[in-house]
C-alpha cells in the first residue's frame, strides 16, 4: 500500500500493489484519493497491526509450547527408565528390544 504521487499536480493517490492470480504478475490497483482514501489506508493499516499482533501471539504461544515439549520429552525419558527398571527387578527381560517377557528359569 502506498500513496503514489502522479502528475505535476502534486496530488496523492492511494495504489495497492496485489498479485493477480491468473497471471502471477504484480498489478497496482488505484483505490482512490482524498478522505475516502485515507480512511482506506487506515483500515488496511489497522488490518495490517492486526495480523502483525495475532502473529507475535502465535509466535508466543509456540515458544511456550515448545518449553511444554522439552519438559515432556524429559518427563517422557526418566519414565521408561523407572519403567524399565521396575520390569528388570521384577524378572522380566527384552531380547533385541522387542517386548518384555518373563523369564523362564
Amino acid at each position: 500500500m502506498a500513496f503514489e504521487t502522479r502528475r505535476s499536480g502534486g496530488n496523492e493517490y492511494l495504489y495497492l500493489s496485489e498479485r493477480d492470480a491468473k497471471t502471477g504478475r504484480v498489478v497496482k490497483r488505484y483505490w482512490g484519493r482524498g478522505p475516502k482514501a485515507d480512511a482506506a489506508a487506515k483500515a488496511l493499516e489497522a488490518r495490517r497491526q492486526q495480523r502483525a499482533a495475532e502473529r507475535l501471539a502465535v509466535e508466543r504461544t509456540r515458544a511456550e509450547l515448545h518449553a511444554v515439549d522439552g519438559m515432556m520429552a524429559e518427563l517422557e525419558t526418566v519414565a521408561v527408565a523407572l519403567m524399565e527398571a521396575t520390569l528388570l527387578a521384577a524378572g522380566f527381560h527384552r531380547a533385541n528390544y522387542s517386548r518384555w517377557r518373563k523369564q523362564r528359569k
